[in-house]
């Protein structure tokens, strides 16, 4: 075969390729975090430069709230692991301010 019909048609290939594997990447990304690393645990390390990682994470994982929204209940466990505290419990009795940050 002429490589004036070969390189289009492998250029064609490796386009459909790429296009699947970000998909797999932007579908597992938007799973459950038990999913997204069970997939990802089989990436090569080599994704991470053929990808725009970062972007898709960001867009993947920016969530819906608008300010004034109430928080989505949740349920964290404490630091000494000796019980699980949910938002929706402390909210149902007195108001509660979340704070992310770091105090360092």
């Amino acid at each position: 075969m002429p490589m004036r019909k070969f390189l289009p048609r492998a250029a064609i290939v490796l386009a459909i390729l790429y296009a699947l594997f970000v998909g797999l990447i932007w579908w597992a990304m938007r799973q459950p975090p038990e999913t997204f690393g069970r997939v990802m645990k089989h990436m090569p390390d080599v994704a991470y430069f053929l990808v725009p990682f970062e972007t898709m994470w960001t867009h993947a994982r920016a969530g819906h709230l608008q300010a004034g929204d109430p928080a989505p209940d949740f349920s964290l466990t404490k630091l000494d692991k000796s019980a699980t505290v949910q938002l929706s419990a402390l909210t149902a009795t007195e108001p509660v301010v979340l704070v992310f940050g770091s105090y360092t």
